[in-house]
Parts: structure tokens; C-alpha cells; sequence
């Protein structure tokens, strides 16, 4: 597996559009190449993770793979999930690198983001229950979460302080 993550780190930019995935067919290739046994798509085409592996020792390994413009992923409403590496290409500098979803949201900030949605499903749960609430037309109303990263170097995959450690943290695995 750790050859596998070395060999990725050298690919280059890909788009990884839903109907031409460029990027995660590069990433399949990999995978046939290293002999590893995977599904794509485990959980469907707009579910996480676009690859399952699984290793000789018979554990798995989830992998999804991001691509953009710029140097950054998005996330849109999924948040990254727990125990999944990623795979980030960037067209801006022409690079791939790697990550634990755990080492870019901590375990206290996964729980901010969970109460938080608890709370405002919650507020909008009491104005729904509302008699006047529903009207002949079938106006409602629904939250969409959306997570975004902010802040100038923050949110630069291949800039951050951390882009080594993240790395480090996938090629020095134990799998």
C-alpha cells in the first residue's frame, strides 16, 4: 500500500468530473497495477468512497479522490469521512497529494459540526410543527449543510504547514 500512496503522490493533475472521472481512473490504474483487490463505487456513484481495498491481511482501505482548479477541495455537504484517505489533485500547481480525513477535522471539530446540525434541524423540526406552518401550496423549507474551509493559507492543500505531516501520516501507515 505504501508504494501504492508513493506512486500517487507523483500523479499529475486530472480533472474528475462525474461524467469523464479522469482523476479516479488514474487511481485505478494504480490500484490494477499494485495487484490490489477493490471495488469502485462501493456505495454508489454519489457516495464516499470511490474505491474499497481490500488487502491480503483482509482489512480495508477507503479512498476518495478530489480534484480542482484550485488548491483546494470541496467538500460541498459532505464532510470528510472518518478513516478515509483522500486523494487531491490540483490543476493550480499540477500536483496530487494525500490525507487522512481525520488529519484535516479533528474528532472535537466533527462533533461541533454534529451538534450543530442537531441544533439547527432541531429549530427548524418547531417551526414545522407549527399548525400555520403548512400552507395549500406546499412551501417548506430544508437545511442543506455545506462545509466550506476559509482563511488565507489555511485552506491550501499544498501549502499548509501540515502537507508533510498529512502525507507522512498515510505512506507511514501500518495496513
Amino acid at each position: 500500500m505504501n508504494q501504492f500512496f508513493q506512486e500517487v503522490l507523483e500523479l499529475p493533475y486530472q480533472s474528475n468530473s462525474q461524467d469523464n472521472p479522469l482523476h479516479e481512473n488514474q487511481v485505478e490504474e494504480l490500484l490494477i497495477k499494485h495487484g490490489f483487490d477493490y471495488v469502485a463505487q462501493p456505495n454508489g456513484i454519489q457516495a464516499s468512497p470511490d474505491f474499497r481495498v481490500t488487502l491480503d491481511n483482509g482489512k480495508t482501505v477507503d479512498i476518495e479522490c478530489k480534484s480542482s482548479k484550485n488548491t483546494y477541495p470541496t467538500y460541498n455537504g459532505g464532510l470528510p469521512k472518518e478513516g478515509v484517505v483522500y486523494i487531491f489533485s490540483s490543476k493550480r500547481y499540477d500536483e496530487t497529494t494525500i490525507f487522512f480525513a481525520d488529519d484535516v477535522v479533528t474528532p472535537k471539530k466533527r462533533q461541533q459540526f454534529t451538534s450543530l446540525v442537531e441544533e439547527l434541524n432541531a429549530v427548524l423540526r418547531s417551526h414545522q410543527d407549527d399548525q400555520e406552518w403548512s400552507d395549500d401550496r406546499g412551501f417548506d423549507f430544508y437545511i442543506r449543510n455545506m462545509y466550506v474551509q476559509n482563511g488565507a493559507g489555511k485552506k491550501d492543500y499544498f501549502k499548509h504547514s501540515d502537507r508533510q505531516r498529512c502525507e507522512e501520516n498515510v505512506l507511514n501507515h501500518t495496513w
